[in-house]
């Protein structure tokens, strides 16, 4: 046979190579990228309800204030427990429920980062509580357990 009669065909490429199904390392990427999303979501919602509690704390604390008003050791007591409440939920219960006294206060003043309650206002949160019929000045406690609260935003450890 003459090669110019030859019956030659066209060179034919192989099919193209599909997306699908997926390689193995597509998967595991995926799974990541979910798993990471799905994180993401739970701290969110985790932190979303921590503000949430903090403000609740706030307006309970302005309610315990009204509601008390000379009554000095009641609103101390609901303060120190109002406090108790906040850290324990914050930080857990095994981190808080075995402080007190001035390891108590310490705690309080540590995750505040500054020294807000040692000192002339640790008694109203340690002594006076406990004390038959006292009288207190409870305006600075007060005001430092509002700033406590204020600091615990964004530090949602449990």
């Amino acid at each position: 046979m003459n090669p110019e009669e030859l019956p030659l065909r066209d060179i034919h490429l192989p099919a193209p190579v599909g997306w699908w199904p997926l390689a193995p390392g597509w998967w595991l990427l995926a799974g990541l990228m979910l798993a990471v999303i799905i994180w993401l979501f739970w701290r969110w919602q985790q932190q979303r309800r921590s503000e949430q509690g903090l403000e609740l704390a706030l307006s309970e604390l302005e309610r315990l204030q009204g509601r008390h008003g000379k009554n000095t050791k009641e609103l101390l007591q609901e303060l120190s427990v109002l406090l108790r409440r906040i850290a324990m939920t914050q930080y857990g219960r095994q981190a808080v429920s075995g402080l007190t006294g001035d390891a108590w206060v310490k705690f309080l003043d540590d995750k505040a980062g500054k020294p807000l309650f040692s000192g002339k206002l640790a008694h109203l949160l340690t002594e006076i509580p406990y004390r038959p019929e006292t009288q207190a000045e409870t305006t600075a406690l007060l005001q430092a357990i509002r700033q406590w609260i204020k600091l615990q935003r964004g530090k949602s450890h449990v």
